[in-house]
């Protein structure tokens, strides 16, 4: 037993050492391991922190000129070992703001001079926002020199109002969408995220790449005229308030129900049958352990909803609301609840966190944007595609939500799993579409071309015509071909393990790497490097065929410097067919590699690959006698 306990700690030793001499950690990365705030074995370090904030926020929209007056009360608690001299706020929507710098052409129109600040405490002290020897702004960003700075273990107090106008036009993943209308995110002043890697994260916000935050609460409420409904990230607190006894019968019903309930009709609306007739109403919300908040509004939308059991006791309630009419919509909470039910029980099979979704249509043909429990969707006339952006939105609650990854350096964590999950779901409900030959297309389409980027260079450095291959289509590509690598049971433990130890946290792509190391019991850098860190493309060719009687040869080369799993096809002139798989391992160590099998049969033609394998060059996967 001794014996093989020491041989255990030397070879899990001599694993963890290849890990850290095998891939490349920049220095600041690899001072987060050293301190112990990380672990080369992919968990958390014995001294990981992170800060949190709690919010109570009062807010008024105001349809008919399109505008929020929001007051908010921060508590802010610094559990680093650092001393923080000032505060980083983000105010998204200065994104907007005349000169601005963005990462599209909008024009002139509906640009502003800013999201107006009318207050701003920190403790007790009143700050004129105009003074820049306290205030610093940069774009999205506003700096707050702390006049006492706040200690390790301590908390501090901020105190902001603020007002800005809701853009009609240039909706930048939010806005008012026209006829009582709205998704609002990214609404309200946020203190940044200060970590062991990069401390305050003052990156500004220019539309490419998305966000970053930390876990908080928050307590917010929403003013309203009283006809419109609001759906929100976290629980509707007041629901007996806001509700006429109907509509409440039903969402209790809907709470319990596999198949979908209309809680709310056209008819409901035409018989007042909604919301409790007041002049205004608040909604108040509570929301637990989120990185961000968002709702939506309207005064008109239908709402269906079913809910799933993700794990003993415990279901989730998966709603769409949309105008009538919309196609494909009315499936859209079938198919939210087909997605959780698929993320909770089989991959990545980690039980969905919070108590709801809601899915809202925004009226525009395709694309999509999500918040924690919310997703703003347009409506793809094509069902295939309406049925991916649904999955595809929701999936952003498990990444980057649940898992707290930084979006602005490594959008490939998490808009790389939303674009790998949906494919079973998808192809399960339009089983002519092949989702994931899609995928392997757009990704093949631009592999080993100039612009094309390494998914590790950090994503807000990206603004190539390819950064979507890069955030996209290459991950969700090398992920199925990871699962096709170890396996989707061990593949299936790896990513739990990953989701277990990190879930509320902050990853890095090196804890992603690092914990599949150590599940799999395997030095996955020959996979990591290529598919992560270089710069290159996939491609297999047929060398050589020899076909003698009773025994095949085919040499295969790895002409390209990314691995994949290697398909053949034998051919015979009798028109029969062997098909054979191997998995991408066998490039580890080498690039080229001998098939041999043994057949009395005489060989036509020899094929590799196929469509849901990449390849950049397929005129030299075939090769006829």
């Amino acid at each position: 037993m001794k014996r093989f306990t020491i041989l255990f700690i030397l070879v899990y030793t001599q694993l963890i050492f290849s890990q850290t001499s095998s891939l490349y950690i920049p220095l600041d990365i690899k001072k987060a391991y050293e301190n112990g705030t990380r672990s080369y074995d992919g968990k958390p370090g014995t001294n990981y922190w992170q800060n949190r904030a709690e919010y109570k926020i009062d807010a008024e929209l105001l349809p008919d000129s399109s505008k929020l007056f929001g007051k908010a009360l921060i508590k802010y608690f610094n559990n680093s070992p650092d001393t923080l001299k000032k505060l980083t706020i983000r105010l998204y929507q200065n994104i907007t703001q005349k000169g601005a710098p963005r990462d599209w052409f909008l024009g002139n129109v509906e640009l502003h001079n800013g999201v107006n600040i009318s207050k701003l405490k920190i403790d007790d002290d009143s700050i004129d926002v105009k003074n820049p020897k306290v205030i610093g702004m940069s774009a999205t960003n506003m700096f707050v020199k702390l006049t006492q700075p706040l200690a390790p273990m301590s908390e501090i107090n901020v105190e902001i109002n603020w007002d800005f106008n809701i853009p009609k036009i240039v909706r930048v993943r939010m806005g008012n969408y026209k006829d009582g209308e709205f998704f609002v995110s990214y609404w309200y002043p946020q203190i940044s995220v200060y970590d062991d890697i990069d401390k305050w994260d003052d990156l500004g916000y220019t539309g490419g790449v998305e966000f970053y935050n930390d876990f908080n609460n928050y307590d917010f409420n929403i003013k309203l005229p009283g006809k419109y409904i609001v759906w929100a990230t976290g629980e509707l607190q007041n629901s007996q308030e806001v509700f006429k006894p109907t509509i409440m019968e039903r969402i209790a019903s809907a709470k319990l129900s596999d198949e979908v309930v209309y809680v709310i009709t056209e008819d409901d609306y035409k018989n007042n049958d909604v919301t409790i007739n007041n002049q205004y109403n608040t909604w108040q919300f509570k929301a637990s352990e989120v990185t961000d908040i968002s709702f939506c509004v309207s005064d008109s939308y239908l709402w269906d909803a079913a809910s799933v059991e993700v794990e003993p006791g415990r279901r989730v309630l998966t709603s769409a609301v949309y105008e009538k009419g919309t196609p494909n919509f009315g499936e859209a909470a079938f198919f939210s609840r087909a997605t959780i039910e698929y993320m909770s029980k089989d991959l990545p099979g980690y039980p969905y966190a919070y108590s709801h979704v809601t899915t809202f249509c925004n009226k525009e043909h395709g694309g999509g944007m999500e918040t924690p429990m919310m997703a703003n969707d347009g409506a793809p006339t094509d069902r295939a595609n309406h049925i991916g952006l649904v999955f595809h939105e929701i999936s952003h609650t498990f990444f980057p939500f649940m898992m707290g990854t930084n979006e602005r350096k490594y959008a490939w964590m998490d808009e790389g799993w939303a674009s790998f999950f949906p494919t079973e779901v998808v192809d399960k409900n339009a089983p002519t579409f092949d989702y994931y030959s899609r995928r392997v297309s757009s990704y093949e389409s631009a592999a080993g071309k100039e612009s094309e980027l390494p998914m590790m260079i950090l994503s807000y450095s990206n603004k190539t015509d390819f950064a979507r291959t890069a955030f996209y289509d290459r991950p969700s590509v090398a992920y199925m071909e990871l699962m096709n690598l170890l396996g989707k049971d061990l593949f299936k433990k790896c990513i739990f393990e990953y989701m277990t130890e990190w879930h509320g946290k902050h990853p890095l792509p090196y804890d992603f790497f690092f914990t599949f190391n150590r599940v799999s019991s395997q030095d996955l850098s020959w996979f990591w490097k290529p598919w992560f860190f270089e710069f290159g493309y996939p491609d297999l060719s047929i060398d050589k065929v020899d076909a003698e009687i009773g025994k095949i040869s085919v040499k295969i080369k790895k002409l390209g410097n990314i691995p994949t799993q290697l398909k053949i096809a034998l051919e015979y002139i009798d028109g029969s067919k062997e098909e054979f798989v191997k998995p991408a391992n066998i490039w580890k160590d080498k690039d080229v590699f001998t098939f041999e099998h043994e057949s009395l049969k005489t060989l036509k033609r020899v094929v590799i690959g196929d469509k849901h394998i990449p390849d950049v060059n397929k005129e030299n996967n075939s090769f006829g006698l």
